[in-house]
């Protein structure tokens, strides 16, 4: 492996720096050519970019080679994404002497001399892009650098090009101040967003519910008037509450909370609530103890219900303390059943479950629905936690669509939930029951180490995807596009309806200021919705002092508005050439990323992208992966697993890495599964084909062509329009299963040939080293330059498609059928080493009923078929091979011969 991969590396080399020197990949507008326009969305830049990353960017550059071999002039820039709070943690944290960054660094290979230069965030953010631009070049990505840009007010032009876009939102009225809910850093108080957290807690939100408050039925000590705040998202199910939840190890305080008394558990909710205006003072503790065994006052229904432990309440959750509604939720009913069992508290737990209430009609479904699908799922105890999400998923669902209001209800009864909840809630809100609040369905920490937790902030900016009249664009815009796989599209508009307002400026963190309230930063996903038009332009504008550039330059290239004539004599003539470059490469054709930013990247471009450009500059397509396991299991540095871009390249062959990279996954949501244990295997494939095109192109015999020769070139004709398909698609794992398939009809048309026509295997050699190509460039270019092909500007390779070809292939399959079933009958009469084998074909006159398509018309068709296979034969089983007919014969079986299966005797 050592040599092969000291060999790839040299090659790796010559071919990145032939490319570099003579700007292969930095093309210019040609109208004669067409174009395709591909990006990938730029990565964020707090650290080394790892194997998940390479998956994602390498599949880009699949389709970027695959097009330019397709005759297209393909333009893929790239951009470094620095916006946001991550950078500014990590070089807080390394500046304050974090053991685990400082950790982290030294295991990326961080030389401990440069960590003074990663203590501020803009010397953190240009380390680390200088790294990771190195590490795309070593993996062979065909990228225009000229266009290389980067995010925040460190890159003036790209500055001027957001605050443009902002006030063109804020313009159009798709942009609004006012108080909104966000999840905050519970000790900085600054926004954290997707890239401000880490990876697996990516797209979580906050939940919306209201707090509904019991009465506790007596004084605590001598206070009186004493509520148990239950967050629910279900508050229409209040009139079944049988009982309360508290966690009997959590610890309590008795707060006053505005003007009320309330029971909290001494956690991060204190600080929620706090963060969302309520004024909270903390009176004295209370334990767990002091409250189970009392009661509540439901303050709908006036029934008495007990305080019960239970040790699935999250008491960092909502607010720590639970209604409990055993009919028509899972954990309740379930968490009761376990609570019989338990001796202290069975009797009352079972009262519980006899006052159950049926509170909906539900088609499918008894009156008690909870009780149903724990029977149905055999959910046995609270720790088949995995059952009873489904089964609460399942049944919040169904009733909040198609549950009816019994009459319990009142003036709500024969209302589906849907129909009737939000009313409801306005109702109880009103009576001073409830109150409205926000959480989340789980507690995490921010990259500053720090728990977070939903506040209201005031006086923050927000994109309006509320707005109807805008969603309908986007929706336009989505029905218009080629997304893959195509049954993404449903959840494209699912998303843009769940979409409202979006908090689009934080404070404290790298960016671009908004424009007119500049104490305000653009958030990053808010910052890098419509930099993929800028990249048109970007090594352009470049030569414009950013300081004379208006919103007129904008304005004037990206949607032809202004006079030419004083644009020119301001700007110069670069700004024609801007506007041509833009018009030329605009839409995009495809974009292409992981999963992950189906939910939000993707849908904010499609958002702005309908704001802002007339509908024929809409982006095109979009195709979506699945993340990357390494050797089956998540990434993580914890398991050994995590290997960063540089480490890799710096390890293994990148052909090699590239190779497993598109056999590890297809296109769509299902994960890629990479196995660094082969890329040996993939190293020894290439070095083979490497050697065979050396050793064998334009060689061979050059007599008229067999049958079988015709065959060979109708398969790779088939093959080609196959591999086309899957490309289009970056279905890169078939690719590679068709490459195959182009391997193993080779091996058959060399048994069936001995030796090869000259002209097939040219064919061969061509072919699959050009559909190869954009999966391993490098050694592909060598091939090329060896066998005297222009390595620098090859085309997707053309075959005739050969006449009469089905018939040829089944011709083939028909060979093959007999080699195996004479491999069967040996396996059955235990023979290993046959003498001879007679092959007989059946008479002539049992051909004279077969079906017109059949592929054998007469009988010495099939005689021909069979003498040409019998060297095939006779060198497969290493003995003598007789062709004879049923005329002929004196073997009794030859008599059971029909056309197509000959009779077959192993001697």
């Amino acid at each position: 492996m050592e040599n092969f991969t000291d060999f790839f590396k040299k090659v790796e080399e010559k071919w990145q720096r032939i490319w570099e020197e003579k700007g292969v990949y930095q093309p210019e507008v040609d109208e004669s050519k067409p174009k395709f326009f591909m990006t990938v969305p730029y990565p964020y830049v707090s650290g080394l970019l790892h194997l998940g990353s390479a998956y994602t960017y390498t599949r880009g550059d699949f389709i970027a080679r695959y097009k330019r071999l397709k005759g297209y002039n393909v333009l893929w820039p790239q951009g470094w994404h620095l916006t946001g709070s991550p950078i500014v943690s990590r070089s807080y944290r390394l500046k304050m002497g974090d053991k685990k960054i400082i950790e982290d660094l030294i295991s990326d290979g961080i030389p401990e001399s440069d960590f003074k230069k990663l203590e501020n965030p803009e010397g953190w953010a240009i380390y680390f892009m200088n790294l990771n631009r190195e590490a795309f070049k070593k993996f062979g990505y065909s990228i225009d650098w000229r266009r290389e840009l980067y995010t925040t007010y460190l890159n003036p032009w790209y500055d001027k090009f957001v605050k443009w876009q902002y006030r063109k939102l804020k313009e159009k009225n798709l942009i609004t101040k006012g108080s909104h809910p966000v999840i905050l850093d519970s000790k900085l108080k600054i926004v954290i967003g997707d890239h401000d957290r880490p990876d697996e807690y990516a797209g979580i939100s906050y939940q919306e519910g209201i707090i509904i408050k019991f009465p506790l039925e007596n004084k605590l000590g001598n206070i009186e008037g004493i509520f148990l705040p239950c967050f629910t998202l279900r508050s229409e199910t209040i009139y079944g509450v049988t009982n309360i939840w508290i966690n009997p190890s959590g610890k309590y305080v008795l707060a006053k909370v505005n003007s009320e008394y309330w029971i909290l558990p001494n956690t991060i909710i204190l600080e929620e609530l706090r963060a969302q205006k309520f004024n909270v003072e903390i009176i004295r503790e209370v334990s767990a103890e002091e409250l189970i065994g009392k009661n509540a006052i439901n303050p709908i229904t006036k029934d008495k219900i007990p305080i019960l432990p239970a040790k699935f309440v999250d008491i960092e959750i909502g607010t720590g303390i639970v209604m409990s509604v055993p009919s028509d939720a899972p954990y309740d009913y379930i968490a009761l059943l376990d609570l019989t069992k338990d001796q202290e508290y069975s009797k009352i737990a079972e009262d519980c479950l006899r006052k159950m209430k049926p509170l909906f009609r539900l088609e499918g479904y008894s009156e008690f629905p909870a009780r149903d699908i724990v029977e149905k799922l055999e959910i046995k105890s609270q720790e088949d936690r995995d059952k009873l999400e489904k089964a609460t998923k399942e049944i919040y669902n169904k009733e909040f669509y198609n549950g009816i209001a019994r009459e319990i209800y009142g003036k709500y009864a024969g209302k589906k939930v849907f129909e009737f909840k939000e009313e409801f809630e306005k109702e109880i809100i009103e009576e001073k029951i409830a109150v409205r609040y926000y959480t989340l369905p789980i507690r995490f920490v921010s990259r500053y180490n720090n728990k977070v937790i939903v506040g209201i902030v005031e006086d923050q900016w927000f994109l309006k995807y509320s707005d109807i009249e805008w969603k309908k664009l986007a929706h336009e815009c989505v029905d218009g596009m080629f997304i893959y796989p195509e049954n993404l599209k449903k959840v494209f508009h699912e998303y843009i309806e769940w979409y409202k307002d979006w908090a689009c400026t934080h404070q404290k963190e790298l960016g671009s200021t908004l424009p007119w309230d500049e104490k305000w930063t653009l958030e990053s996903l808010s910052d890098s919705t419509l930099y993929t038009a800028f990249y048109t332009i970007y090594n352009l504008i470049k030569k414009i002092d950013p300081e004379k550039i208006g919103d007129d330059l904008f304005d004037y290239v990206f949607l032809g508005k202004g006079n030419k004539e004083e644009l020119i004599r301001k700007y110069g003539e670069i700004i024609e050439e801007m506007r041509r470059e833009f018009l030329y490469w605009y839409p995009v054709d495809i974009r292409t990323s992981g999963k992950d930013l189906i939910g939000n990247h993707f849908i904010f471009y499609i958002f702005h992208h309908t704001a802002i450009f007339p509908k024929e500059l809409w982006p095109k397509g979009i195709i979506i992966n699945g993340w990357v396991l390494t050797d089956g299991k998540k990434m993580s540095k914890s398991l050994g697993n995590y290997v960063s871009m540089k480490d890799a390249y710096e390890k293994y062959s990148v052909d090699a890495l590239r190779f497993l990279i598109a056999y590890s996954g297809n296109s769509g949501l299902d994960d890629a599964n990479l196995e660094l244990s082969k890329v040996e295997n993939a190293e020894r494939y290439l070095m083979e084909w490497y050697s065979f095109c050396i050793n064998n192109y334009n060689k061979g015999r050059v007599s008229e062509k067999l049958p079988v020769d015709l065959w060979f070139e109708g398969v790779l004709y088939e093959k080609i329009k196959v591999i086309e398909m899957e490309y289009e698609r970056l279905n890169m794992r078939n690719v590679i299963n068709s490459i195959y398939d182009i391997d193993n009809s080779y091996k058959w048309y060399i048994k069936r040939c001995g030796e090869p026509h000259r002209d097939v295997i040219n064919k061969y050699i061509i072919v699959k080293s050009i559909v190869l190509y954009p999966i391993a460039p490098h050694i592909v270019s060598e091939i090329l330059e060896r066998i005297g092909l222009d390595p620098l500007n090859p085309s997707w390779p053309y075959v005739e498609e050969v006449k009469d070809f089905e018939n040829l292939d089944k011709r083939e399959e028909y060979i093959r059928k007999i080699r195996d079933d004479i491999s069967k009958i040996l396996e059955i009469i235990r023979i290993e080493k046959p003498k001879k084998i007679k092959i007989i074909v059946a008479r002539k006159e049992k051909y004279r009923n077969l079906k017109e398509n059949y592929f054998i018309r007469n009988q010495e068709e099939e005689l021909n078929i069979l003498k040409d296979a019998a060297t095939t034969i006779s060198k497969e089983f290493y003995c003598d091979v007789d062709i004879d007919i049923e005329e002929k014969s004196s073997e009794e079986k030859s008599k059971k011969a029909l056309p197509g299966k000959p009779a077959i005797i192993v001697i």
